[in-house]
């Protein structure tokens, strides 16, 4: 029946970019609306703007999407046609205008009026994520008049690897688009070959976009730009044929049915340690439990649960097994009701004996600007050096989406070397600086955690803790990202380096990039962004812990890391609201933060404790942080990238420093105060965690883990049991004893993390999946992508708002601030003083 509409559609009268068009004329059939494009082949294109030799490829004309135009005139339709030769891809596009709004937002072209076309040139036609051969290309009437096809402005995702050329050109009722993309890479074009196709038209009646169209029906919420799976498919047709291909069927859609799990450590628990287990039950009441021995199949404990209360942060009636009083070490199941757990142990004090070291060898695999050989990264995780060409970055001029133009400068700076931020391959001096500082004073804790040798990096057989040579790869860049001697603003630090557009993913970190560093294509390039108050003092902060842990160790290197600290320090006092913003508004994230007050408070102590100076321990004593801990009487988290004032007070209370020991015993009696609050929000929640129904924020799993960091230190200052216990409640939680019966460890548990978003542990083709120990953001209540949305997380409680999906950057994005505090506490948990 399909097979018989397709004819009767190539029958009937199509329509070329040119001219009207007889079927006889047609060089191939018309569309399935919204489904199925027939790229005709081969056909003689000039790509030069002129569509006069597009007569009889058939045109489609899209209406439809998810905002429309009521107006004739104004963006009501577009028009399309595509054609291909032996080696190139062709598309034109037109559409009706009368008022085009154009270079408002920047490089946001998707926010204006703009068109673009995706295509997917891969053998994974119903890829979910961008991968190779799959490309979102928008092109702007801002280009309109061009006259070189290789200078065109692109953006969209993966678009810089497209190699796409094109004319943007005037009509007498709009503007167009004629472009190229070459095939030879992926395959010959042959009768039948299916791609993956689809066409958009974004419009805007007065700035911002009011109009979208869109071709392909399958995609409905204007999610092409991240899902290609929502493409139509583009057929080959070569011309003269007389049979019709067919496009394949999309998948049906896998719907998996709810499942209940036992929700406990999946690693399992410390005989001397609190031992809970939950299970979301169907009302109030309790039900049966057993616990039974694997290897000698005994029933070792068994009762009822606590009856079921409503758990406001998940939705879930939680039902409670405390089986604390087993100690005999042992593998074990736990059965409730009638769902049994995976096996776990209870063991004496070997529990977490691998994690810190897998957690901390996430910094080495993230490392830029070195290749990651096998030796080393292991066979799965080695690749080439990604950014060598970092080492010549100069700064981003343009006119950012605000409004303001920066100018940019007339020096380059060395930024090779550092770690990725996250899931994309920029590098944040304030995500660095608090992950920075969580090793280091991992370090100033427990020197011995990592000893030489122990994380088998390249410098392994320095005769240097690993920890402390992994952790000088991150301080020598956010040195080097402070500007030089002799230039305006010398002193202050730039804020982040990152592409000027997005790549896409799962996207290899290139070993070397065009950095645009002479502004010669409009789109593109790789820059320095500007100085901001918050960099310099994060880099003063960090170099003044370096100076003093390197003092005995490396005294040249040492006194290095104390002048750039204190010249950081005066340049912040220089320039003390140098905010960073929306700059340049893509290709990287913001970090903006608009109180640097904290991390004035920060710097100042760590350098106090540095150099016992009385101007840093005059400028602590009269910071409001100094007599009020964060979040000692409210707040998910005490520390965060953003929120910085804990750091210098947890230096204060641990680092021996020139503070008078009332001083020292008072600071510490707000940590204390605050360890008594997670503790409390602990004892009130289902899950037994320490965020409240409100508390999950963005990488809410990085919070947990720092306010384990807090319950620690208190443990450390009291020596009672019941702060270790908040800890090891804390990692319960991340393994498995949660909402979703979900270990966010990878590597660690059955069901664990294992499609991260990451561009290069994408876990699909080429790509490896993720080594362990590395931990996702976790729940987010309010959570922001499309394939978060797409789910309808929204309805579920705020516990459950998680993906494990490549996708879902909102929920489940890896970086550097949220595995450090990972690597700090399991190094503590193995270390343990009970």
């Amino acid at each position: 029946m399909k097979r018989a509409l397709i004819m009767l559609v190539f029958l009937l009268l199509s329509l070329t970019l040119s001219a009207p068009l007889t079927a006889q004329d047609a060089l191939a059939p018309a569309e399935i609306t919204g489904e199925v494009v027939y790229i005709a082949f081969p056909v003689a294109i000039t790509l030069d703007g002129n569509l006069d030799d597009w007569a009889g490829v058939p045109q489609v004309t899209v209406d439809r999407g998810t905002q429309t135009s009521p107006d004739p005139l104004q963006n009501a339709s577009f028009t399309f046609a595509v054609a291909a030769d032996a080696e190139n891809f062709y598309i034109g596009m037109t559409t009706v205008d009368d008022n085009i709004i154009t270079g408002q937002h920047e490089a946001n072209y998707w926010n204006e009026d703009s068109l673009e076309f995706y295509l997917n040139l891969s053998d994974d036609r119903y890829a979910e994520v961008y991968g190779s051969g799959m490309f979102q290309i928008n092109l702007n009437p801002g280009d309109i008049g061009n006259t070189d096809p290789t200078a065109i402005r692109v953006t969209g995702s993966n678009s810089a690897a497209s190699q796409v050329q094109a004319f943007v050109f005037a009509t007498e009722t709009g503007y167009g688009i004629e472009a190229a993309v070459p095939l030879s890479a992926y395959f010959t074009p042959e009768h039948g070959r299916e791609i993956g196709f689809q066409a958009h038209m974004n419009g805007a009646t007065e700035q911002d976009r009011n109009v979208k169209l869109i071709w392909s029906l399958a995609d409905t919420n204007d999610n092409s730009y991240n899902n290609p799976s929502l493409f139509g498919s583009g057929l080959f047709f070569e011309v003269g044929r007389t049979d019709i291909p067919m496009a394949s069927e999309r998948p049906e859609p896998v719907v998996v049915a709810p499942q209940r799990y036992v929700s406990l450590n999946q690693i399992g628990y410390y005989a001397s340690a609190p031992k809970f287990a939950m299970f979301a039950g169907p009302g109030t009441n309790g039900t049966v439990w057993v616990l039974r021995n694997v290897d000698t199949d005994e029933q070792v404990a068994a009762g009822f649960t606590s009856p079921g209360r409503l758990d406001a942060a998940s939705g879930d009636y939680v039902q409670t097994v405390d089986f604390s009083a087993v100690t005999t070490p042992g593998t074990y199941v736990l059965t409730i009701d009638t769902t049994t757990s995976e096996p776990f142990q209870i063991v004496a004090d070997e529990l977490y004996t691998q994690l810190p070291f897998d957690a901390a060898r996430y910094f080495y695999l993230n490392r830029s600007g070195i290749e990651l050989d096998a030796e080393h990264a292991g066979d799965l995780w080695a690749r080439p050096a990604g950014h060598l060409t970092d080492d010549a970055v100069t700064c981003w001029r343009g006119t950012d989406p605000q409004g303001v133009q920066w100018d940019g400068c007339d020096y380059t700076l060395n930024g090779r070397g550092g770690w990725y931020d996250a899931g994309d391959y920029g590098k944040y001096v304030v995500n660095g600086g608090i992950s920075l500082w969580t090793l280091l004073n991992l370090y100033e804790r427990l020197p011995n955690a990592f000893p030489d040798q122990s994380l088998n990096i390249p410098e392994s057989g320095s005769g240097v803790s690993d920890l402390l040579d992994e952790a000088r790869w991150e301080m020598e860049f956010l040195m080097a990202m402070q500007v030089p001697e002799g230039q305006p603003l010398a002193g202050m630090v730039h804020h982040k380096l990152h592409d000027r557009e997005w790549s896409g993913i799962p996207f290899m970190p290139p070993t070397e990039y065009d950095n645009n560093s002479a502004f010669a294509n409009a789109s593109g390039g790789r820059y320095l962004f500007p100085p901001s108050t918050a960099a310099t003092l994060n880099v003063a902060a960090t170099a003044a812990q370096c100076a003093r842990i390197w003092r005995d160790l490396d005294a040249e290197f040492s006194a290095r890391c104390l002048s750039v600290a204190q010249t950081a320090w005066q340049a912040a006092n220089d320039n003390p609201i140098m905010l960073a913003g929306n700059v340049p508004g893509a290709g990287g994230g913001n970090y903006d933060d608009t109180d640097v007050s904290d991390e004035f408070y920060w710097a100042a102590a760590e350098l106090f404790i540095t150099t016992g100076e009385a101007q840093y321990r005059q400028f602590i004593r009269t910071s409001p942080y100094y007599s009020a801990f964060p979040t000692a009487s409210g707040g998910a988290s005490s520390m965060t990238w953003g929120s910085t004032a804990a750091l210098g007070t947890i230096s204060l209370a641990m680092v021996p420093n020139q503070l008078t020991t009332n001083e020292i015993v008072t600071l510490r009696g707000q940590i204390l105060q605050t360890a008594d609050r997670y503790l409390s929000v602990i004892e009130g929640e289902g899950y037994r965690v320490s965020l409240g129904a409100n508390g999950y924020a963005w990488g809410s799993n990085s919070d947990v883990l720092n306010n384990a960091i807090i319950l620690a230190l208190a443990h450390d200052f009291t020596g009672e049991a019941r702060y270790l216990h908040g800890v090891t409640e804390s990692m319960d939680y991340l393994l498995g004893r949660n909402a979703l019966g979900f270990s966010f460890i990878s590597g660690y548990g059955v069901r664990s993390l294992q499609h991260p978003h990451h561009r290069f542990w994408a876990n699909q083709g080429e790509f490896p999946a993720p080594p362990p120990g590395v931990v996702a953001g976790g729940p987010n209540g309010n959570p922001s992508d499309p394939d978060a949305l797409a789910a309808n997380l929204n309805t579920v409680g705020a516990a459950k708002r998680y993906l494990d999906v490549i996708g879902s950057w909102s929920t489940n994005e890896v970086t550097i601030n949220w595995n450090a505090p990972l690597v700090w506490v399991a190094a503590y948990l193995q270390l343990r003083e009970d």
